[in-house]
């Protein structure tokens, strides 16, 4: 099992792939991630699903193009898309799509999943989590909660987390515990990191490599790059 960071920086864009015999598994869709697929020359038609861990525009704004270029290359198996319970975002540009194009050769199934819920395709199990990650606007101004969860893909006995955004939660923790490599959310800096938004918003580096530690190997994701 191998997993490809295609890209990360907070705010702008995630999108990573986890590659399985032969088999593509996207996690999360943001904008240019249809570049960044024919950069890494994936197999489109070998994408089996695309695990989205919440709403937001940085980590599902390229998948309505991603869609779009399935219909352009007449892929003919039917695509996956799993997001978490109550993710309207998701829900909204699938259907969209779908509105805009009737002449579609293959099908999407929607699938809203929800904390502990395991899903096996072909000899990989994801399992979910929970994750608490609030939405805000300017500089970290705290707004709702959002759905948001993170994904566990196990292979062979090998597994891996990511965490897509959140705070510090009890399913963070259970998510990364004795994975082989965890992705974890880094995306505060020192100087901005407070209670509130350590629990509610994201983590900072320290933190990540402190519930890295969980984890056999961690890899900060979602981080500042400006």
């Amino acid at each position: 099992m191998k997993p490809i960071i295609l890209y990360s920086e907070a705010g702008i864009a995630t999108q990573i792939v986890i590659s399985a015999e032969g088999n593509h598994y996207m996690v999360d869709s943001g904008d240019g991630t249809l570049r960044d697929l024919l950069n890494q020359k994936i197999d489109f038609k070998k994408i089996r699903g695309i695990f989205l861990t919440h709403g937001h525009y940085d980590h599902l704004g390229g998948l309505y193009s991603l869609l779009g270029h399935f219909r352009v290359i007449e892929r003919k198996d039917p695509i996956n898309i799993y997001f978490p319970e109550g993710c309207r975002e998701a829900l909204q540009i699938i259907y969209a799509f779908q509105q805009s194009y009737k002449d579609c050769s293959f099908k999407i199934n929607v699938h809203e999943v929800s904390d502990q819920e395991e899903i096996k395709l072909k000899n990989v199990k994801v399992k979910v989590y929970k994750m608490r990650h609030y939405a805000s606007v300017g500089v970290n101004r705290l707004l709702h909660p959002d759905p948001a969860v993170g994904y566990r893909f196990i292979y062979q006995g090998k597994s891996v987390a990511i965490s897509g955004d959140t705070g510090i939660c009890s399913g963070l923790k259970k998510l990364v515990q004795d994975a082989d490599l965890a992705l974890i959310d880094s995306t505060l800096d020192k100087n901005e990191e407070n209670d509130e938004l350590l629990e509610k918003l994201h983590l900072s580096r320290e933190k990540a490599e402190e519930i890295g530690k969980l984890a056999k190997k961690f890899i900060p994701i979602h981080q500042h790059k400006r």
